[in-house]
């Protein structure tokens, strides 16, 4: 597992055509997939907790995350059951 880090940037003028100035930012970097619910580390805070990645229709982005740079990372997979002997 590790962490993966998001930032925003303003979209640049030859941009504005393709996102029909609905939009003022991007996000860089990998994103969760839609309604995953992850771990974020929010950096101004220095706290971890866990928001859901979600489509707002003119954007996308965490339901309760309000920042310009974060780290996201998806839950772990449970533990594998051991056969018994």
């Amino acid at each position: 597992m590790e962490w993966n880090k998001l930032t925003t940037r303003n979209i640049a003028e030859d941009e504005k055509e393709y996102f029909n100035g609905g939009i003022e930012f991007i996000w860089e970097g990998k994103t969760p997939e839609i309604d995953e619910e992850v771990l974020v580390y929010n950096p101004s805070t220095q706290s971890i907790y866990t928001d859901i990645w979600i489509d707002y229709g003119e954007g996308i982005g965490f339901e309760d995350t309000d920042e310009d740079t974060v780290f996201w990372m998806s839950y772990p997979e449970p533990p594998k059951e051991m056969e018994e002997e």
